[in-house]
């Protein structure tokens, strides 16, 4: 139930997956112009180009794996994720840890 799509060149620099499943697709409508005057492709393209800056909220928990401890951070963007030590023992989250 998932069909592989040719997405434009655009779309493939941006590594977007071309897998989707069905319940995801829709049948191409062409853009009406006069609706949507001076739309343009660049537009819609670029609105995810902006870069944020991803900040440590906390250090929410750690777990054992491999016979080392890995620390569940929390991060701004409202992300958890999963990190060994050498990427939290330097940061003030880890202190209040």
């Amino acid at each position: 139930a998932a069909y592989t799509l040719e997405l434009p060149p655009e779309l493939v620099k941006r590594k977007l997956h071309p897998t989707f499943h069905v319940s995801l697709l829709r049948e191409y409508v062409e853009t009406d112009d006069s609706k949507f005057p001076d739309r343009r492709l660049d537009d819609v393209l670029s609105l995810g180009e902006e870069t944020f800056e991803k900040t440590v909220n906390e250090i929410v928990g750690y777990q054992w794996a491999a016979g080392k401890p890995v620390f569940l951070v929390n991060w701004s963007d409202g992300l958890t994720t999963q990190e060994h030590y050498q990427t939290v023992a330097h940061l003030q989250a880890f202190d209040d840890f």
